[in-house]
């Protein structure tokens, strides 16, 4: 009877505890597949710890940027808008809705079409006239509590509220807005 000597080896290290070499390499790399993984697992945890540390995504609200500036610099109220109509200073050279008004702190303001549509709803109270772009523009205005949609012909003036003669009232301009 022939002992095979690698078995004996193997069941004497066995017993005395150690482990044979190719057990051990896969004992090793069992070892080594746990800690990878659990690396990328606490990588994967530490990434959503940071992701709820960032800001929320941005949500259009339509608010005008720098509207209390302006309101401060120039009294026009611009409160909302969908970045097509623009508030610009009067002297620029393209063609312009313009507005005016009997409010002295006020007296005119411009506003520029930068797509083919859009709006922007703002408060200018007493104004008499706009003037359209090369555009048609639909204004809302109001008198005495009541919305009245006004439309100005592209590159014409519209006498608006006092504008349309001394009996007439105030009227405050509310919203522009270039349909598509």
């Amino acid at each position: 009877m022939k002992y095979d000597l690698s078995a004996q080896l193997f069941m004497h290290q066995t017993i005395e505890g150690e482990m044979p070499h190719r057990t051990r390499l896969a004992g090793l790399g069992a070892i080594v597949a746990a800690l990878t993984s659990s690396g990328f697992i606490a990588t994967q945890v530490a990434t959503a710890q940071q992701d709820t540390e960032k800001p929320p995504p941005i949500v259009e609200d339509y608010s005008y940027p720098g509207a209390a500036q302006i309101e401060d610099e120039t009294g026009v109220k611009l409160i909302e808008g969908d970045g097509n109509i623009i508030k610009v200073g009067c002297d620029k050279d393209t063609p312009l809705i313009r507005v005016d008004s009997a409010n002295t702190s006020i007296d005119r303001s411009c506003y520029e079409v930068i797509d083919a549509h859009g709006w922007l709803t703002m408060e200018i109270p007493n104004v008499y006239s706009i003037r359209g772009d090369d555009h048609t523009v639909n204004a809302t205005v109001t008198s005495n509590g009541q919305s009245e949609q006004v439309v100005i012909p592209s590159g014409k003036t519209t006498a608006i509220g006092i504008g349309n003669g001394a009996d007439e009232d105030p009227a405050a301009l509310v919203e522009l807005r270039v349909p598509k």
